[in-house]
């Protein structure tokens, strides 16, 4: 099992950026503001992407830089890759 690390931008975010490629099982270290979390990765991350780090029922603001950047289009457990096959965002729609 290889261990990772990814970033918590804002307190209030329920999503972290991956600071390397993550593949399933791995140890995800999240550097937070106050503390280093650890996760366990349920999907293969590319660097620069989104991890999940807490369970997300469906249609729920998905939080980033603090602010909401989407709705779950489902369930999103803690550890998952969150993008565009799991997050739906009004924005740009119009």
């Amino acid at each position: 099992m290889n261990s990772s690390k990814a970033v918590q931008i804002d307190p209030r975010d329920n999503v972290a950026v991956v600071l390397s490629n993550v593949k399933v099982g791995d140890k995800v270290n999240v550097v937070t503001e106050t503390e280093i979390k650890e996760i366990i990765a349920k999907s293969d991350i590319t660097f620069g992407h989104k991890i999940a780090l807490v369970a997300l029922q469906k249609q729920k603001p998905i939080i980033k830089y603090g602010e909401e950047i989407g709705k779950s289009q489902d369930i999103i457990m803690a550890g998952e890759w969150v993008h565009l096959h799991n997050v739906y965002c009004e924005r740009g729609r119009q």
